[in-house]
């Protein structure tokens, strides 16, 4: 059976085929209230690129406005390429995707979850003119075997305009975890599982005998749960299941560094759940105005990265030291390609390690505030969304400009 498509008159195609990357680079993004939308702006109009935005969704409907309005600035602002984050914009049956690609329009998408969760074994996003940057360098091969020609690594980074700051002297707390507990999560992912019992049991047996595991679960759940069982569930439920394995299991390691680290007075924001394990401590932080001054004035912020990356790193391993904290930080592959380990960044591969380093870095202040100076002008030299947008350009330009695919 044919796939539907949105009709292009020759004159629409012919309007819409024009040379890309020929001049200043135009990117569209495509708007969906998320984090990195405004710094992708800021990023782009600092490169002097020209910029436009359209409003869409993570999930959801777009209105008929919304749609008039791409198709509007497609034609009138004539991007070289259109920027989102986790596929968001795409319509369930692959309209939007098919018509990009009529219309010789690179659209990018920016990988900062699983892909596997987000495209859900759908193939019909892929085209010539479709590329998947991720931010986990292991998820390219699930790209690639779903037909994805266009690949590019693209870790996360930091936004200057937001957390940039010097070490202070003086500290309001001496240690401190912001991030999500994902105990609500997990309760909503056992809910979902209330009639698969089986499942849920599967995940738990997997997580006490150590197979759940960053590496085992970026190959996919079906060998961690069993062959059988998972063959067993529809596409949602293997969806679901998948779900309840992250959220178990990086919920499991969080609460466990907060527990064990109780005794050192160790504060814990990032959602209202943390006040399960403590009591005193306002739980919520404002990505955009509180994060940067928190972690400023932490002497010691720790972070822990969550199962669905195998090697890259989080969003706490930029921001943190950009806006003047000091970061230790779970072991992860791609910090030894990113940072001069020990020299800009701390890290740990256990808990009692993590006791042991915490203890001599808060008696050596000194040692803290240049690890953040290096740290920080490592960042901001190498890892702000400028960086990673000339990075995009340099993998657009040879592909789809005047040299690339757009010549018959």
């Amino acid at each position: 059976m044919t796939a539907p498509r949105l009709h292009l008159t020759e004159g629409m195609r012919r309007f819409l085929d024009y040379p890309k990357f020929t001049d200043a680079t135009r990117m569209l993004i495509l708007d969906t209230g998320y984090f990195f939308d405004k710094s992708w702006w800021r990023a782009a109009e600092e490169l002097g690129w020209e910029v436009a935005t359209v409003p869409s969704v993570i999930a959801g409907s777009l209105t008929r406005d919304d749609v008039a309005a791409l198709f509007r600035t497609l034609a009138e602002f004539k991007p070289d390429f259109v920027l989102t984050s986790n596929y968001a914009g795409m319509d369930a049956v692959g309209l939007f995707a098919r018509f990009f690609n009529d219309a010789k329009m690179p659209y990018v998408s920016w990988f900062t979850d699983t892909p596997r969760m987000i495209l859900f074994n759908r193939t019909m996003y892929v085209s010539e003119y479709a590329v998947a940057a991720t931010w986990e360098k292991a998820y390219a091969p699930h790209l690639e075997a779903y037909g994805f020609s266009h690949v590019h690594y693209m870790p996360l980074a930091t936004d200057p305009a937001i957390f940039d700051g010097s070490p202070p002297s003086d500290f309001d707390r001496d240690l401190a975890f912001v991030g999500n507990s994902m105990l609500v999560q997990l309760a909503e992912a056992l809910e979902a599982h209330r009639d698969l019992p089986q499942v849920v049991a599967a995940v738990e047996a997997a997580l006490n005998e150590g197979r759940v595991t960053k590496a085992a679960y970026t190959e996919g759940i079906s060998s961690i749960i069993g062959e059988a069982l998972y063959d067993s569930l529809n596409e949602s439920q293997r969806r679901n299941a998948e779900l309840l394995m992250n959220y178990e299991a990086t919920s499991q390691q969080r609460v466990n560094l907060v527990n064990y680290l109780l005794p050192m007075g160790i504060e814990a924001r990032g959602d209202g759940s943390w006040q399960r394990i403590l009591s005193g401590y306002e739980s919520n932080l404002g990505y955009f105005d509180d994060l940067a001054p928190f972690y400023r004035s932490t002497a010691i912020n720790l972070n822990n990265t969550s199962l669905q990356m195998r090697d890259a790193v989080n969003q706490r391993v930029f921001d943190c030291p950009a806006a003047g904290g000091f970061l230790i930080t779970d072991n992860q592959p791609d910090l030894h390609d990113l940072f001069d380990v020990e020299k800009e960044v701390v890290t740990y591969d256990s808990l009692p390690e993590l006791g042991e380093k915490i203890q001599y870095y808060l008696k050596r202040p000194e040692e803290r505030a240049a690890i953040v100076e290096r740290a920080r002008a490592r960042v901001l030299s190498e890892h702000t969304h400028r960086h990673r947008l000339q990075g995009l350009e340099a993998y657009l330009k040879p592909r789809f400009g005047v040299k690339g695919l757009h010549v018959v």
